[in-house]
C-alpha cells in the first residue's frame, strides 16, 4: 500500500463541533475505528457509542488528513478524479490551478450531496462516493471510496497545493440524525486501494462495492423505445400506439422488447394512476394494447414529487417533508407549479409506494423508470418523519418499498438518483445527463444537458456497467426532423452509444425517420451491448477523446476518436473534424 491510513484522523461532528476521539470521550461519546486489511486494500469504519446521558445530533463521521509528513499525497503534480453524486453531476479529472465544476446555481443543491462544501475557489474540490489521486511520475494511483452506501452519503472535500494534497476530509454524512443515549451509530465502510491503472482501479472498487451491496446485474439490459426525446411532455395516447404499430410491422429491423411511455400522461405529478385528457382510455388499456402488439409495457414516474394541485398532496400533507416549523417545503418547481417532496421514512409513504407499484404491475407494466429521485435526499433543511434517519435512508427506504410492491422480477431504471443508496435495488441506472436534440445551449454549465456533457459522463462511468447495474447511456436519437443536430453530431452520438454498451432505448418517431438515418439504429440492434470500453486518455483529457473498445465475443478492438471541440483536432495522429468522431478498427 502506497499510503499509511494512520495519517487519517477519525472525527465526528456534533452540531457545529468537530471532535477527535479524545475530545469526543470528554463529551461522553466513544469514537472507535475498526480496520480490515485484505489483498485489495484497507477497509475502515468508524463507530460511535453515546454515553453522554442525553440524545445528540450526529452530523457526520469524518477522516481528516492534514497534508503533513512524507507520503504519496505529498507529491507535486497530483491529478484527482472526482466522481459525481448523480447522473447529471459532472465527473472527471482536476489538477493544480483548476476549479471545481461550474454548476447552475439553481441546480447545485440537486447536483452535490453537501452544497455547503462546494467552492469555486482555485484548487478547492469535492467528490462523491469515490475519489482518486494520481502521480504521473511513478504512475501510481490512490483510491478512497465507500463500498457500503445504504445509510449515508460518502463524500470528499480537499484542497490541492504545489506539494500535492494540502488537506482532505472524507465524510460519511449523518445529517443531524438523533442518537439516543446508549445507542450506537456507524459510518459507511471506507476502502483505501491503490494501483497503476486508474480505470482498472475503479473497476476493482466497483466490484467490491457491488458485492457488499448485493447489486442486481442478473437482468438482461433492455432494448426498447421511449417517448420522451421526440414528444416530450406533449405525448398522446395515439403517439404511443402509432410507434408501437410501426415497430410491430417492422420487427425484423426493430427487434425491440419494451415500449416506454415517459412523462406527460399524468393528471398531476403525484397522481400517477390518474391520466390527463391525452390518455382517455387509461393506463391499463394502453398496457393491454402494447402487449397485444407483442411488446412489454414500460412507464415513467417521479415518485417523490407531489405537485401543489395534486390529489395526493391535498389528501396526505403529513407524508411530505416539512421544515423545522412544521410547514411543508415547497421549493421544487414542476413546470408551472410548485411541488412538495414525499418523505421516504414515513410509513404511510412506504405503504403508498408498495400498493401503487403493485397496482402498476397488475395493470401490465413490467418496467418502470423512476426520475427526479434526488428530491428524496436534496432537502438539506428538511425534517424527516423518522428523526433517527439520514437523507440516504429516506431515499433507500422509499425505493425499497417501490421494489417490494413492483416485485423482484420487474425491471427498475433509476434516473437522476444519487448512486450510493440505490445499489442493490435498481436493475439499470442512467449515468449521464439528458441527451439533447441540439449540441449545446448558449449558456453552459457542466451538469447541463449537452452532447459533450453526456458523453463525458458516459465514458467515465463505463466502469460501473455490469457490476453495479446495467448502464443506461440515454436514448439513441438519429432523426433529422425535430432536431438541430448535424449529421456529424448524430453519428458521434451513435458511436458513443454503440461503444459504451448497456441498455439501448430508441426515441425517434419512426414514421418520419428517413431510411438513411434509420440504418443507424437498425445496425446497432443487430448487436447491442457488444463492447467493453474505457477511456484511453483517462488522466490527460477532461472529456476523454480516445475510447478504447473491445468486442466481448470476437475480441476485435476498436478505438473511437471523439472531437467535442469547435475546431479540427489531431488525435493520436488522426485529424478529426469538430463535433465528430473517427473509428479505427484493429483486427
Amino acid at each position: 500500500m502506497i499510503f499509511d491510513h494512520h495519517a487519517l484522523i477519525p472525527q465526528i461532528r456534533i452540531g457545529n463541533d468537530d471532535l477527535n476521539s479524545e475530545q469526543a470521550e470528554h463529551a461522553g461519546l466513544i469514537l472507535t475505528q475498526s480496520e480490515e486489511k485484505t489483498a485489495e486494500g484497507v477497509y475502515l469504519r468508524l463507530s460511535l457509542v453515546n454515553r453522554s446521558g442525553k440524545a445528540v445530533r450526529l452530523e457526520k463521521f469524518n477522516w481528516h488528513y492534514s497534508g503533513s509528513g512524507q507520503d504519496f499525497l505529498q507529491t507535486a503534480g497530483i491529478r484527482a478524479y472526482l466522481e459525481g453524486w448523480q447522473m447529471a453531476t459532472p465527473c472527471g479529472v482536476r489538477c493544480l490551478g483548476d476549479k471545481d465544476y461550474q454548476f447552475d446555481p439553481d441546480y447545485l443543491k440537486y447536483a452535490v450531496a453537501e452544497p455547503e462544501d462546494y467552492s469555486q475557489g482555485v484548487n478547492h474540490f469535492r467528490a462523491e462516493h469515490v475519489v482518486m489521486f494520481h502521480n504521473s511520475v511513478c504512475c501510481e494511483t490512490l483510491l478512497f471510496g465507500f463500498v457500503t452506501s445504504a445509510d449515508q452519503f460518502g463524500h470528499f472535500k480537499f484542497e490541492l497545493c504545489e506539494n500535492g494534497v494540502k488537506s482532505l476530509d472524507i465524510r460519511s454524512s449523518c445529517d443531524g440524525m438523533l442518537i439516543e443515549n446508549g445507542d450506537t451509530a456507524s459510518s459507511e465502510v471506507l476502502a483505501i486501494m491503490s494501483g497503476t491503472d486508474g480505470y482498472d482501479l475503479l473497476r476493482r472498487f466497483a466490484d467490491i462495492w457491488a458485492k457488499r451491496m448485493h447489486a442486481r446485474t442478473f437482468m438482461k439490459p433492455p432494448v426498447g423505445w421511449c417517448s420522451w426525446y421526440y414528444y416530450f411532455a406533449k405525448v398522446r395516447e395515439e403517439d404511443i400506439l402509432e410507434n408501437a404499430d410501426f415497430i410491430a410491422a417492422h420487427k425484423d429491423d426493430y427487434p425491440l422488447q419494451y415500449i416506454q411511455l415517459d412523462d406527460g400522461y399524468q393528471s398531476a405529478a403525484g397522481d400517477w394512476l390518474m391520466c390527463n385528457e391525452k390518455f382517455p382510455h387509461g393506463l391499463g388499456d394502453l398496457a393491454a394494447k402494447i402487449r397485444e402488439k407483442g411488446f412489454i409495457p414500460a412507464l415513467w414516474f417521479g415518485p417523490f414529487i407531489a405537485e401543489e394541485n395534486s390529489v395526493l398532496l391535498k389528501e396526505h400533507p403529513e407524508w411530505m417533508i416539512h421544515d423545522a416549523d412544521g410547514k411543508i417545503i415547497m421549493e421544487f418547481h414542476w413546470r408551472q407549479h410548485m411541488a412538495a417532496v414525499l418523505d421516504g421514512t414515513h410509513p404511510g409513504v412506504q405503504k403508498h409506494f408498495k400498493e401503487m407499484f403493485a397496482q402498476i404491475r397488475e395493470l401490465g407494466f413490467d418496467y418502470i423508470k423512476l426520475d427526479f429521485m434526488f428530491l428524496a435526499s436534496a432537502m438539506r433543511h428538511g425534517v424527516l418523519h423518522d428523526p433517527h434517519a439520514t437523507r440516504a435512508q429516506a431515499l433507500r427506504r422509499g425505493l425499497a418499498a417501490i421494489r417490494e410492491g413492483f416485485g423482484d422480477d420487474g425491471y427498475i431504471l433509476g434516473c437522476t438518483v444519487p448512486f450510493g443508496p440505490v445499489v442493490g435495488l435498481v436493475d439499470g441506472e442512467r449515468i449521464s445527463t439528458d441527451i439533447t436534440p441540439y449540441w449545446a445551449p448558449e449558456k453552459w454549465f457542466d451538469e447541463a444537458p449537452t452532447v459533450t456533457n453526456v458523453c463525458r459522463n458516459v465514458i467515465r462511468h463505463t466502469y460501473m456497467n455490469k457490476l453495479l447495474w446495467n448502464n443506461d447511456p440515454d436514448t439513441l436519437i438519429v432523426r433529422d426532423d425535430n432536431t438541430k443536430l448535424t449529421e456529424k453530431e448524430v453519428n458521434l452520438w451513435y458511436q458513443a452509444v454503440r461503444l459504451s454498451g448497456g441498455m439501448l432505448m430508441l426515441s425517434d418517431r419512426f414514421s418520419t425517420l428517413r431510411p438513411e438515418r434509420a440504418v443507424l439504429p437498425i445496425s446497432l440492434l443487430k448487436e447491442p451491448d457488444a463492447y467493453e470500453t474505457q477511456p484511453g486518455d483517462f488522466w490527460s483529457n477532461e472529456v476523454p477523446a480516445v475510447w478504447c473498445a473491445k468486442h466481448r465475443k470476437t475480441g476485435v478492438s476498436e478505438t473511437g476518436l471523439f472531437n467535442f471541440t469547435d475546431s479540427s483536432r489531431n488525435i493520436n495522429g488522426t485529424v478529426v473534424p469538430p463535433h465528430s468522431c473517427r473509428i479505427i478498427t484493429m483486427k
